[in-house]
């Protein structure tokens, strides 16, 4: 897992504890896992002092750990309430999941040339005419210079249609994964810890540093690259990049990867509170048209809810 994944990780743990204690402020032995989580990781305390500090900014929520943190000139001190409205602490919640979604997604912005919105997709043509079809929460930045075709994939999948040019060989790199082809067509998806590599037609090269992981990825291989370890399997050429018609299909996949894909084509956070319910296996096929429907048709078999908290917090656990 990248830094950028271990640190996504850690933001939604700390608001995962912000609503927890919330909700239960004299559960005590909740409080003593919570001072676990804190004490196992320096990163830990920092993440949840900042989800904090967006908690007070925002709904001003009596902060729950004050005491903890030293005073700050950029912390701006808020009238404590003894007690807190329910309607305060959900106000709090969402507007802080807006927030912490603002500094990854300005990091984005800046580096990419190309990107989407959650629930947007779009079509770009590059200079030598090849085709890159973004998903939703994708970016990518292009540089093409001399007789090299670089794209970098920031975040998200693509598919890329490539024009074939054995003088200028096409690159994608994602993380430190990089697809070399001449002319295919081919999807490739960076999510936290994994890279993914599906080949529609053509094939293509792929390797990781000085590391070959497939010489000759061809028509219907899939790679998929996690802990250093490359594994590639078979799979219908056609549901390459299914995506782009507004499917997702799951084939014997764990309900917590089938959540994180979910959660880039909804606003806001999703959060999934239980661990045993994200390890659960699903199969199917669902509409990424109406992904908080498909949301709940991935859990709901295995005793799990959503829980909305308005537009931009859905909360995922069983009763």
């Amino acid at each position: 897992m990248t830094s950028a994944d271990l640190t996504a990780s850690r933001r939604e743990q700390a608001l995962d504890w912000l609503l927890r204690l919330q909700q239960a402020p004299r559960d005590m032995p909740l409080r003593e896992q919570f001072e676990q989580w804190l004490a196992s990781d320096t990163e830990n305390a920092e993440a949840y002092r900042k989800a904090e500090r967006l908690w007070r900014l925002s709904g001003q929520l009596a902060p729950t750990t004050s005491e903890q943190w030293p005073a700050s000139a950029e912390v701006v001190q808020l009238p404590v309430r003894r007690k807190v409205p329910r309607r305060w602490w959900l106000g709090a919640a969402v507007a802080a999941c807006l927030m912490l979604a603002v500094a990854p997604s300005l990091s984005l912005r800046l580096q990419a040339d190309y990107r989407t919105g959650q629930g947007e997709t779009r079509d770009v043509t590059l200079a030598d005419g090849s085709v890159v079809q973004l998903d939703s929460d994708t970016a990518i930045a292009v540089d093409y210079l001399g007789n090299r075709r670089d794209v970098r994939l920031l975040a998200g999948q693509a598919f890329f249609e490539v024009k074939p040019d054995k003088s200028k060989p096409f690159h994608v790199r994602a993380e430190g994964v990089q697809v070399t082809v001449t002319g295919t067509a081919f999807n490739v998806q960076l999510r936290p810890g994994r890279v993914g590599v599906d080949v529609q037609h053509g094939s293509v090269r792929v390797e990781e540093a000085a590391k070959v992981l497939a010489a000759a990825l061809t028509a219907g291989q899939r790679l998929r690259y996690q802990d250093g370890q490359a594994q590639v399997s078979l799979f219908v050429p056609s549901q390459a990049a299914a995506w782009r018609q507004g499917q997702l299909i799951a084939n014997d996949q764990p309900v917590a990867e089938l959540v994180q894909e979910l959660a880039r084509h909804l606003p806001g956070t999703v959060l999934l509170r239980d661990d045993a319910l994200g390890r659960e296996r699903v199969t199917g096929v669902y509409d990424l048209r109406k992904p908080e429907a498909a949301l709940r048709a991935v859990i709901r078999p295995h005793g799990g809810e959503v829980r909305s908290y308005g537009p931009w917090l859905l909360v995922l656990s069983k009763p």
